[in-house]
């Protein structure tokens, strides 16, 4: 197993026999340990560099035992999306058995709520990993400390880095100093420290300048986790498809692993009175006002885990370290959060991160020590995807804030709005009843396929005015004309019984697919809704 405690001595120069230097990754979380395996499953040996302390009990429940003050989302929800499991997969499978062993689930909800008649193969790639962050957590850091070539320096704490002149070109990172006085010496960095990580700071302080995208979520998080009680009769499957409104904004339901359940009340951090969810009690008030959610957090159903979890401050955000092919500075490359964060309630951070992590590897492996076609390389595969994501979630968040502060929505802005109203229309309706409007939609949510693609919107809106030409067509305005096809939305799906109905119905020969469960209509699709990062 690596080395956790204090790192070892090593001379400054490349150890003979390996194909490049000396790797430094400031970071320890999901991106960073996810880059770290890949690299060093390339012969690129590697040292994390993390702050808080390693797990203290790797056998016991992490969410409980494991602190990790550097990580605000730890114990806020999550429900890894595909990508995020299919990417897993390909790259590194034995982090899902390991998983696997320890009981954690997965699961596709589109398949479960459809006929097996009306499965495609593509279908399988909407599987989704069902888990608490700090277990996900746990099996990425037990198999990187089992890889021959990873040392961590944990806990460790990065207060700045090195630099030396080139040529004719950016300064060169050359390392990362520590708080107690050592000096990590990298022929590269890789930043995995989050959105709030240092380094631009200790850049600009060097005068190197990184140029960001911003823009405020305007959302504030208040969740409590669940443990079901033995005995309890609620279809805990269910719980992953509940979400719906209550008077200070939105709910969503998710599951977890080892038979853990979680709610998130999401809110504008201007509404009055919202603060006080913060409050076990205040909280706990809401969500029995909330009809649908009120039998879950029953203490006849399931005990409470924690208090409640806040995270605040949440903002979409994307650094630009390469501007016309330029790097700002050699020798550093962003990954995960360090390089693009969006809004934790679209669930995109934690496959993102992975996103992030294979492509970097993989242009270290490709283009070391040449460090501006690195640079170049890396931002030509995950540019693009970066982009995707934040004007996406930068766009949905302009979205629900219009509609949640009664702003006018300025004309510059009108047509994006109009897009997205579309969406909204297929996700509130269409998307229950309409395999392939469903199929469109996994693939948004659940980022299955290239970003610019998949969040471009031209797949799902196809199928959503597919879907409305239907709908408003001779057939659905027909006498006795019931279903989605006949007003395009919902109404006349599933019932408050929690009947279903499956297979093709009347919609002009459509497949069609209806979910109810309790008295919440439940959206057929996997989604990776967490608290993200």
């Amino acid at each position: 197993m690596a080395a956790l405690g204090p790192r070892q001595p090593v001379a400054g120069q490349p150890a003979p026999g390996t194909p490049y230097g000396r790797i430094a990754i400031l970071g320890g979380s999901i991106a960073g340990l996810a880059t770290a395996l890949a690299l060093a499953r390339s012969g690129r040996p590697v040292e994390v560099i993390e702050r808080d302390p390693p797990p203290a009990h790797p056998a016991a429940d992490p969410f409980l035992a494991w602190p990790r003050r550097g990580v605000p989302q730890f114990r806020l929800p999550h429900g890894f999306s595909a990508r995020a499991r299919n990417l897993l997969a390909e790259r590194a499978p034995d982090v899902l058995d390991r998983l696997r062993a320890n009981g954690v689930g997965e699961i596709n909800l589109f398949k479960h709520f459809i006929p097996p008649e009306l499965w495609q193969p593509t279908d399988d790639a909407f599987t989704n990993i069902w888990a608490r962050r700090p277990v996900l957590e746990l099996a990425l850091r037990m198999t990187a400390e089992a890889e021959p070539g990873i040392v961590f320096h944990c806990p460790a704490v990065a207060t700045g880095l090195r630099f030396a002149p080139t040529p004719d070109g950016p300064p060169r990172v050359t390392g990362i100093e520590l708080a107690d006085g050592r000096f990590v010496e990298a022929d590269l960095v890789l930043d995995c420290a989050g959105q709030r990580t240092p380094v631009p700071r200790w850049l600009a302080a060097r005068g190197i300048d990184v140029p960001t995208d911003v823009q405020d979520c305007e959302t504030v998080y208040y969740s409590r986790y669940y443990r079901f009680r033995p005995g309890c009769e609620l279809p805990r499957m269910s719980v992953a498809t509940l979400r719906g409104e209550f008077p200070l904004g939105s709910w969503i339901g998710f599951a977890g692993d080892d038979d853990t359940y979680a709610f998130a009340l999401e809110c504008h951090p201007g509404t009055p009175g919202v603060r006080e969810l913060r409050h076990v009690a205040r909280w706990e008030a809401a969500a029995r006002a909330i009809p649908a959610l009120a039998p879950w957090i029953d203490p006849g159903a399931g005990t409470p885990l924690d208090d409640v979890q806040v995270m605040a401050g949440n903002r979409n955000l994307r650094r630009h370290y390469l501007r016309d092919g330029r790097p700002a500075v050699v020798g550093l490359l962003p990954v995960g959060d360090a390089l693009c964060s969006t809004n934790p309630a679209y669930g995109w951070g934690s496959a993102m991160a992975l996103t992030y992590a294979f492509a970097a590897a993989d242009a270290v492996v490709a283009h070391a020590p040449d460090l501006l076609a690195l640079a170049r390389a890396y931002d030509a595969t995950s540019a693009a995807e970066a982009d995707a994501v934040y004007r996406e979630a930068a766009a949905m968040d302009r979205a629900r804030s219009y509609r949640l502060t009664g702003r006018p929505v300025p004309e510059h802005d009108r047509a994006e709005m109009d897009r997205q109203d579309l969406i909204m229309a297929a996700m509130a309706g269409g998307v229950l009843h309409d395999v392939e409007l469903g199929r469109a939609f996994n693939r948004r949510v659940n980022l299955v396929g290239p970003a610019a693609v998949v969040l471009g919107g031209d797949d799902l809106l196809d199928q959503a005015r597919r879907a409305q030409a239907e709908a408003t067509g001779p057939a659905a305005n027909s006498p006795g004309a019931t279903g989605p096809a006949a007003n395009g939305s919902a109404a006349n799906g599933p019932t408050a019984n929690g009947a279903a109905t499956n297979g093709p119905a009347g919609n002009g020969g459509r497949d069609e697919i209806a979910v109810e469960v309790g008295a919440e209509p439940a959206v057929a699709a996997g989604r990776d809704s967490a608290r993200a990062g």
